[in-house]
């Protein structure tokens, strides 16, 4: 059996707490979310556990439509990825096209992409991995980042033909005046209808044609490592990955981000041909040596793995790598071009 579960990077997820912020005037911790996960924007949460976020934030602000408040945070320019712009495109198409295809780097599970009817143009965002009432705030959250991209071309007061979402109705009133057009929920998918005679229009303001795409190796390689989610390895990896943010994981924490007993899982990695020490203990010492190629320091990487002190972390690396850390970093040093 797999385990079926899908990722979204906290690049894709910090504009809402930034906007949170800037509106209701607390932040992720107020949630328990580690400062250590938010400022790393390459990394990977359980969609499930962003889910629940979207859930309690409505509770925290004690506000259903707050969603709505964070138009101007929810915003593809404000994704922080260093070299990359999905926005910094001729025109308004090419714009459309680059988020379809690069957000599987950003989020896997769901797709993104175009269909047309006649001369209306739908832009559609589908994810099988949000449910309740969870399904509507992740919804409008994309419908949000969708229709600033238009107006980002478009200007401002551009409005849409109807606007699709999926899940239960929330402050309708509300949400008509934020996208100012018709909105039905409860649909199958999220979608903007825009007539295709938009796709035309004279820019708002001239864009960059051949921005360069300036990203280090490391970075790069991080943005292309999405696992899908019936990807059983990687989503073991990355799921223990995510929960060493909380401190040295066990068996049971893994198991209650599947949502399965810790027999089923112990079960699971067997047939994987895993034990959970050896798994831990392999991602450990490969997340070690991706911080390394940051260009962080031993003393840095320690607390960042959730190793109470410097000595855990060097017996833990030196027993898979037969070096200790420093030795490891200092090799790599050594092999920099000069």
């Amino acid at each position: 059996m797999k385990f079926n579960t899908a990722f979204i990077r906290v690049c894709y997820v910090k504009p809402i707490f930034d906007g949170v912020e800037q509106v209701y005037g607390f932040n992720h911790r107020a949630l328990s979310i580690p400062d250590t996960l938010m400022s790393e924007p390459m990394a990977l949460i359980p969609f499930t556990e962003f889910a629940a976020w979207l859930t309690r934030l409505s509770l925290l602000t004690q506000d259903p439509a707050y969603m709505a408040k964070l138009g101007q945070q929810l915003n593809f320019a404000r994704l922080d990825i260093d070299g990359i712009d999905l926005l910094s495109t001729p025109d308004l198409a090419m714009s459309i096209r680059r988020i379809n295809y690069g957000i599987v780097s950003l989020q896997s599970g769901a797709s993104y992409y175009v269909s047309l009817s006649g001369k209306i143009m739908k832009w559609c965002y589908k994810n099988p991995y949000a449910f309740n009432q969870e399904k509507s705030y992740d919804s409008l959250r994309v419908a949000m980042m969708l229709l600033n991209a238009l107006r980002h071309f478009l200007g401002e007061s551009y409005r849409p033909i109807r606007v699709h979402i999926s899940g239960s109705t929330i402050a309708q009133q509300e949400i008509e005046q934020l996208f100012n057009c018709p909105v039905s929920w409860n649909a199958a998918q999220t979608e903007i209808w825009l007539d295709i005679d938009d796709m035309l229009q004279p820019l708002i303001e001239p864009q960059l044609a051949n921005s360069p795409v300036t990203m280090k190796r490391s970075l790069f390689e991080k943005y292309l490592n999405m696992p899908q989610p019936h990807d059983t390895p990687k989503v073991l990896f990355e799921m223990v990955n995510y929960a060493r943010f909380y401190g040295l994981p066990k068996v049971e924490d893994i198991a209650k981000l599947f949502n399965i007993s810790k027999q089923q899982l112990q079960r699971r990695l067997q047939q994987q041909g895993f034990t959970f020490s050896a798994l831990c203990s392999y991602i450990y010492s490969n997340q070690a040596i991706k911080y390394m190629l940051d260009g962080k320091s031993v003393a840095e990487i320690s607390p960042l793995l959730g190793y109470a002190n410097q000595q855990s972390f060097s017996r833990a690396f030196k027993r898979l790598r037969k070096c200790t850390p420093q030795q490891y970093l200092d090799k790599l040093n050594q092999n920099k071009p000069k």
